[in-house]
């Protein structure tokens, strides 16, 4: 059967095809795709499977590994970043091994577009001391996906496929199975203390075993080797389609040979003496330069940041002396940054904060709501529940220093549940003092609107159990703590005085739970107020909504010097009627 898939449908694709029965994730741009097909797929063709959200990726990388230790089929799936979360069982799972399948599934950010890192998850794979194929295009994701399920089979070993955001996002005809078959599933955990929990002495005799494995996997990692020249580039990943296309393209077959690697880690010894010169072109680490001792990123070849895309591979063939003119590409980006979406809740959030916390130092966090560095209410981000550790932080540097500063922690719901619980925990019993700000739109809104802990369903609307954000919070004996919808502005602004005076007079922490519905999904637009709005004549044109505000529905006519209502974008939500210091925002009657 042909399909149009993404690089990510054909990854979710293929694992079920190859009988992958367990799968866990926590969403990530640009990997998040992928588990949402492997619930649509599971939908279509009714599969005795589990598939599902998890807390963060260190609890989904656990959970799919004890699956596959009772002989499940097994996969996990996250972003490069999240891949750090998860680690730590990821440095075991290597020694320990599988007795199913295993398929760690990683989705590389080289740029970044939407991410705080460009790491490449091929270098863990090596630290992991764990196989890592890299496809070159959408087919070789479906391919390589099955290809990453038979070896973790053959050698019960993890296994991971990295990806890229072009191959994640990119689509292609994949010819797939008519359909996908229940299996007969039968879970059997074989106690081995020696293996499962094994100490120091034991693991030291099953590291000797995983370099044996490794030894042997790189015996049969063979090489393809393309055109006839006297130089060897040697890429992997989407990297060797773009240099296999330029070298087509300016007809370089005699100049260059280009070899092809589908699985960067492990390698064989290779003798590539016989070219004049090898370089390794690569996405985005030295992996295969430093195991093969090749030119590349080391000695400048390659640029040491950024996508190797098309044009920039253009570069690299003419640096190498390959190529007989170069022609930079030039593009002036314009458009405007990212902002929240109108009616987002999150804006009228930090609208009000600022109002109150004029002078604090803001603590953000990775989601949405790093777009309230447009506001001026995020002075940090840095990773998943940082916001917390970074007030706690910054509270105790300044009380060491005798002085006087409000911090502002400022967390999504989801990564409240991610990471930021137990940096919140350890705040507490150490005493410190600074607002945390739990931003509660009941979605992972900025992933593409995945479930949370607080859902009463799963995602395919089975029962689940919520978990209560506030119920947690009280648990750990917080003195303060209010919920409040910020669409209540005057609520809001009087919560937020309390909370102030209440860390000034008792050195405490204070928690306030700003709460209103995603207005990107259904259920929030369609529960969201509708008042229409207007702006009056006798607007001065000072920007201060547009600036203060930064609603992209807020637009200034250039022609009148004066603020309009785009009512394309416009949800009639109303709340930039507090943005106006004169008034000239009001509600349409």
């Amino acid at each position: 059967m042909l399909e149009i898939l993404s690089g990510n449908e054909a990854i979710a694709q293929a694992l079920l095809e190859s009988n992958v029965r367990f799968a866990s994730a926590y969403p990530g741009t640009p990997s998040s795709e992928i588990l949402r097909y492997c619930l649509y797929l599971k939908s279509k063709y009714n599969l005795n499977a589990y598939i599902e959200w998890s807390v963060n990726e260190k609890v989904a990388l656990e959970e799919a590994l004890s699956a596959s230790f009772t002989g499940i089929d097994s996969a996990f799936f996250c972003k490069q970043v999240g891949l750090n979360v998860a680690l730590d069982p990821l440095m075991s799972a290597s020694l320990v091994g599988t007795q199913g399948a295993f398929v760690v599934v990683v989705a590389d950010d080289p740029g970044p577009y939407s991410s705080q890192t460009e790491q490449d998850s091929r270098m863990l794979a090596f630290f992991a001391k764990i196989p890592v194929f890299d496809p070159s295009d959408i087919k070789e994701a479906y391919d390589f996906s099955k290809k990453a399920i038979e070896l973790s089979r053959a050698y019960r070993l993890p296994v991971m496929l990295r990806t890229t955001t072009r191959i994640s996002h990119g689509r292609q005809n994949i010819i797939v199975q008519d359909n996908i078959e229940n299996i007969v599933l039968n879970a059997n955990f074989q106690k081995d203390p020696a293996r499962f929990a094994a100490t120091p002495k034991l693991r030291f005799i099953l590291h000797k075993k995983l370099n044996e494995k490794l030894s042997d996997i790189a015996l049969k990692n063979t090489i393809k080797y393309d055109f006839s020249g006297s130089i060897l580039i040697v890429s992997s990943g989407l990297v060797y389609s773009n240099l296999y296309e330029l070298i087509q393209e300016y007809k370089l077959q005699n100049k260059v040979t280009l070899a092809k690697i589908d699985m960067p880690y492990p390698l064989p010894n290779i003798d590539l003496s016989r070219f004049e010169k090898t370089i390794a072109v690569e996405e985005t680490y030295p992996l295969i330069e430093l195991q093969l001792n090749t030119q590349g990123r080391r000695n400048n070849i390659v640029p040491k940041e950024g996508e190797l895309s098309m044009d920039v591979c253009e570069q690299i063939l003419y640096n190498i002396g390959v190529l007989d003119s170069f022609v930079p590409v030039n593009i002036d980006f314009k458009d405007k940054p990212p902002s929240l979406c109108p009616g987002c809740a999150h804006r009228s959030a930090f609208f009000e904060i600022k109002q109150v916390y004029k002078n604090a130092i803001f603590a953000g966090d990775i989601g949405c709501y790093t777009l309230g560095v447009n506001l001026g209410v995020t002075d940090t981000v840095f990773c998943m529940g940082a916001s917390v550790s970074f007030a706690f932080g910054f509270n105790k540097a300044f009380k060491l220093s005798d002085k006087n500063q409000h911090v502002v922690a400022i967390i999504g719901d989801s990564t409240f549940f991610h990471t930021g619980l137990s940096a919140l925990i350890d705040a507490i019993h150490n005493n410190a003092a600074f607002l945390l700000v739990i931003l509660d739109n009941s979605t992972v809104a900025m992933t593409g609107n995945q479930k949370t802990p607080s859902s009463s369903l799963s995602s395919l609307g089975e029962i689940a159990k919520p978990i209560s954000i506030e119920k947690i919070v009280r648990s750990l004996d917080i003195g303060f703590l209010e919920i409040v919808d910020p669409y209540d502005f005057q609520k809001s602004i009087e919560v937020l005085k309390l909370s102030k005076d209440y860390i000034e007079k008792n050195s405490s922490i204070a928690v306030i739970i700003f709460r209103h519905l995603c207005v990107n999904t259904d259920e929030g637009l369609k529960n969201n107020p509708i008042i229409k709005v207007f702006v009056d004549n006798d607007c001065k044109g000072c920007k201060l909504c547009i600036d203060e505000f930064e609603c992209q529905s807020l637009i200034f006519n250039e022609d009148t010097k004066q603020v309009e209502i785009d009512r394309k974008t416009c949800i009639d939500c109303a709340q930039c009627i507090y943005s106006c210091p004169f008034g000239s925002i009001k509600v349409l009657k």
